[in-house]
């Protein structure tokens, strides 16, 4: 039982200090997890946004196309892949290479995946934010 404990408290440490956004939310929206990557570019701790929804902790997602895509996850039960392409960002947040950066905001890709219950029910979705600011500006 130690080792099941201290190999799940090492996976929880790695999936918060990853150097990529993690959230999950539930089928209502509220967010389950936030990770240290969120927090440092949000301001906003795991325990202020805990089972809150995520369009109200976030108002700058467009609502109403990203609902469609977390919608389409939970029908599907297949992940779903947005690039920086196809909008430059899901979460407003500020690039953090302020030299280099040819925009004021975090160029993202973003993966959302169903995550299933015991019963094989998509009970939440993981989003899974990658910063590629890098990207555009070698385009």
């Amino acid at each position: 039982m130690i080792d099941d404990m201290d190999e799940l408290h090492s996976k929880l440490s790695i999936l918060g200090a990853i150097d990529v956004g993690i959230v999950v939310v539930d089928n209502d929206n509220n967010i389950q997890m936030w990770n240290e990557f969120m927090q440092n570019h949000s301001g906003l701790r795991p325990s202020e946004v805990r089972d809150k929804n995520l369009f109200r902790c976030c108002p700058g997602i467009d609502e109403i196309w990203f609902q469609r895509k977390i919608d389409r996850v939970r029908q599907l039960n297949s992940r779903v892949f947005i690039t920086w392409q196809q909008r430059p960002y899901v979460f407003r947040f500020r690039h953090s290479r302020p030299i280099s950066g040819q925009s004021e905001w975090m160029y993202q890709n973003v993966t959302l995946i169903p995550l299933k219950n015991p019963r094989g029910e998509v009970h939440q979705v993981g989003i899974i934010i990658y910063d590629v600011s890098e990207q555009p500006s070698h385009e």
